[in-house]
């Protein structure tokens, strides 16, 4: 099996902004987000969430898509605000609200 590398990355919904971070997380379980997910090179892409508070972790066995991950505008929302890298792959104080696996 091929190494995979890993994004954690930890912070919160922009205030204002939770009905558009409802709709693209709504808009991330559509086929034709898995198939954007499948072409960006992700393997595993995790949303977990309290309130605004949120912790992100991806997955893909390229180095390279980790950080242009960041800037790929249609997976990845300008109201996510950064506060510091995440710590874990699975945060245990905020509940899972979307998961992705490539099959």
């Amino acid at each position: 099996m091929a190494q995979e590398f890993v994004g954690r990355w930890s912070g919160e919904v922009a205030e204002g902004a939770e009905a558009a971070h409802d709709q693209f997380v709504a808009q991330l379980r559509t086929p034709a987000s898995a198939d954007l997910l499948r072409r960006a090179s992700i393997t595993e892409y995790a949303i977990y969430q309290d309130g605004r508070a949120l912790d992100i972790v991806f997955k893909s066995e390229k180095p390279s898509i980790i950080a242009g991950f960041l800037r790929n505008k249609r997976l990845w929302p300008s109201f996510w605000e950064f506060s510091q890298p995440g710590a874990v792959d699975m945060p245990q104080n905020k509940p899972l609200v979307f998961h992705w696996t490539r099959d």
